[in-house]
């Protein structure tokens, strides 16, 4: 009996990372996005834990980390925020995207404007 419960133990410790890695949303992103005639990079790295989406986005140019504020995926909509500044002024940077395979394209708004964002593995 304890030889086939450590059998067990052993294949799920060994299967948990694949069944992680199998996520189509969790991981690693690269994104490029442009609001009108700013355009910007960011990193985000994301968890999920269900339909729930957590993580951090860094920020290319100056490295800042945004922690996610909230976020959610529903199929093959994605959607997620984070709080940030631009010259001092805090605002929300809402993303709302459609997954195709390893690339993630939709709309980013901030401050009552917005633009198009792609993410890509």
């Amino acid at each position: 009996m304890r030889a086939s419960l450590l059998g067990l133990g052993a294949v799920l410790i060994l299967t948990a990372p694949a069944l992680g890695a199998d996520d189509p949303v969790a991981g690693r992103w690269k994104l490029q996005a442009k609001v009108q005639s700013f355009a910007f990079t960011l990193t985000c790295d994301f968890t999920r834990s269900g339909a729930t989406l957590g993580g951090t986005c860094v920020d290319g140019g100056s490295g800042k980390t945004h922690p996610l504020t909230r976020g959610r995926v529903e199929g093959d909509a994605v959607t997620w925020s984070y709080q940030s500044s631009f010259l001092g002024k805090p605002f929300s940077a809402n993303y709302a995207g459609r997954l195709t395979g390893s690339t993630l394209t939709g709309v980013v708004e901030a401050s009552g404007r917005s633009g198009p964002f792609t993410a890509t593995r």
